[in-house]
């Protein structure tokens, strides 16, 4: 990722470890890379595809292991990111730092999310209720909590969206043309 070169350069330059270490006026500004639907990257058809999905996969992993530092920050959502989409999904969720869990119909489901990192963790996103809508469990290796959102509407979340769009730097090593 050209991104994460880049700031690496300048920190080398810099002789220092992360972007936080760099003057303010020096400091790139911070990323969000949202991946959504993890799964659909490792499900594949043809070779090209396979070839192609895990170039990212092995990218997403590079950006999970030196992102922070960077200041890019890489969030992953999935519904049953397991093992059997293969290794790549695997080495890309032991490099996450922490996980949500929302509730969850089976306990399989929770055990993708949190199995491997408290298993009273595992217990707690299995026991929330259909009614305890917008609650989830939140774990990382240094243990886990329970937490609740306030449950807003589709149109009310493009209505915040749009309000602050206008705050969101355009950054054109990151810019992609949709296929």
């Amino acid at each position: 990722m050209d991104l994460t070169l880049d700031r690496m350069t300048v920190c080398r330059a810099a002789r220092v470890r992360n972007i936080w270490g760099l003057p303010d006026k020096e400091r790139p500004v911070p990323v969000v890379v949202i991946v959504d639907e993890l799964a659909e990257l490792f499900l594949i058809a043809s070779r090209n595809e396979k070839d192609e999905a895990q170039a990212a996969g092995t990218a997403l992993i590079r950006l999970a292991q030196l992102g922070a530092a960077l200041g890019v920050f890489l969030v992953v959502a999935g519904q049953r990111v397991g093992s059997d989409l293969g290794p790549g999904v695997t080495a890309l969720r032991a490099q996450l730092g922490g996980r949500v869990c929302h509730r969850v119909a089976d306990p399989g489901t929770a055990e993708m999310a949190l199995g491997d990192l408290n298993p009273d963790a595992l217990k707690a996103a299995q026991a929330i209720t259909p009614e305890q809508a917008g609650t989830a469990v939140l774990a990382s290796g240094d243990g886990w909590e329970r937490a609740r959102s306030h449950l807003i509407t589709e149109a009310e979340a493009e209505t915040v969206a749009a309000e602050y769009a206008h705050l969101t730097p355009v950054l054109s090593e990151l810019h992609v043309e949709a296929p």
